[in-house]
């Protein structure tokens, strides 16, 4: 078990908070951070926290106070950045269904800018922007065309998805924001998708937007920024790829760039491996040939597992004797789907005993529902040795139908 959770801790958390329980090491976390930040010293970039990895306040809001911006794809994400404290100089708004609102929202906010991904939202954004009688900082997200070979639901940098423009349908927006009185060239934005496991997609992506960022400076079109997303790969069970391996490359490919301030998004890479969700074992069986464990945790805490068919280490609080058996770690849901881990291997753990899913910090609580009318988990962050904070309540029955209306 990663010493980031101490057994005896996790279980007076445990005895506070029940099960299942979302618990963040923020030592990990400033960890994960740094490891950026010297691996791209020389290149002093901006880091924007894809919030949607993990948007709990006092995560993102640890994050703000040690220098990074956010990257935001949603009015909902963008007033949580507001309020853990990014400023608003180092945020920027992604994402392909802004609304109206949500636009004149981040207009009004002072963001750094936003990425643009169609003909249509241009226009939004120029609307918005002229009603405000303000000059709107825009970059367009191009989709470079470049498969990274991951996740076909985490891959957004190749045709056919629904990201980004093309690098002709992008020269023809950045002549638009030209002419415009209300829209202003601040960047150029690409991401390629999550989980990538070697620096050479950025680098095809990178000589692409090279290329093409010459050709607008040719047509008097000045950029200040690029922002190359996110996406480093951080394994289950482990920690992130070297950040350094993504920084040489990278800072060799911007020679030619040098008057542009690099932007990256990490998200998944910097809270993953620093979180894991504790389940309390409620019953053990056998199907067929299947071994089963039944848990209080279940897919509406952690979909990973059952949408992207993620392999995440499952360990045993307590140490048992007796020989590893592989058991399929479910819970309650009333899905064929609702699984935690396939095939994991440990002793048989007793009823009531705890399991530690681990590298669960990102797309853990933040994809986390209410189906079944199952209430959502506590978070808690680790802040020393001996020390926890208690930084999301477990919701209650009453909070199922909180927002519902009676007919009477």
């Amino acid at each position: 078990m990663p010493n980031i959770f101490p057994p005896e801790l996790v279980k007076r958390i445990v005895r506070r908070t029940g099960t299942p329980v979302y618990i963040y090491s923020q030592k990990k976390i400033l960890q994960n951070l740094n490891s950026y930040k010297k691996a791209f010293s020389a290149l002093e970039p901006l880091f924007c926290y894809a919030m949607k990895a993990n948007s709990n306040g006092a995560v993102a809001g640890l994050l703000a106070k040690n220098g990074a911006g956010a990257d935001v794809v949603s009015g909902g994400e963008l007033y949580r950045a507001l309020k853990a404290g990014f400023e608003p100089g180092k945020i920027i708004f992604s994402g392909v269904g802004k609304t109206a609102q949500e636009i004149s929202y981040a207009l009004r906010s002072g963001l750094l800018f936003i990425n643009v991904e169609s003909l249509e939202e241009l226009r939004a954004v120029e609307a918005a922007a002229a009603g405000m009688k303000v000059k709107a900082p825009v970059s367009v997200r191009i989709n470079p065309d470049v498969d990274p070979h991951t996740h076909k639901f985490i891959t957004t940098g190749t045709l056919g998805t629904k990201f980004g423009v093309t690098f002709s349908e992008a020269g023809r927006l950045y002549a638009i924001v030209a002419a415009s009185r209300h829209l202003r060239a601040v960047g150029l934005h690409f991401h390629l998708g999550s989980q990538i496991y070697s620096p050479k997609p950025y680098l095809l992506a990178l000589s692409a937007a090279g290329k093409f960022i010459g050709s607008l400076e040719q047509k008097g079109v000045k950029l200040s920024y690029i922002d190359i997303g996110g996406g480093w790969g951080v394994k289950e069970g482990g920690g992130m790829l070297p950040p350094a391996l993504l920084a040489g490359a990278v800072h060799r490919e911007l020679n030619g760039l040098k008057d542009l301030r690099l932007i990256l998004e990490p998200g998944r890479s910097l809270v993953a491996s620093a979180g894991a969700l504790v389940v309390k074992t409620l019953y053990r069986k056998t199907s067929g040939a299947k071994n089963y464990i039944i848990t209080d945790g279940a897919m509406n805490d952690f979909i990973r597992p059952a949408l992207y068919g993620a392999r995440h280490p499952v360990t045993a609080l307590e140490k048992r004797k007796g020989p590893d058996v592989k058991f399929d770690v479910t819970g309650p849901v009333c899905e064929s789907g609702d699984f935690l881990a396939r095939e994991a291997r440990l002793p048989l753990p007793r009823r009531g005993g705890l399991l530690l899913i681990l590298s669960a910090g990102a797309y853990g609580f933040s994809m986390s529902s209410q189906y079944n009318s199952r209430p959502r988990a506590a978070e808690v962050l680790i802040t020393g040795p001996r020390s926890w904070r208690l930084i999301r309540r477990r919701e209650t029955r009453r909070d199922l139908i909180r927002n519902e209306i009676q007919i009477p």
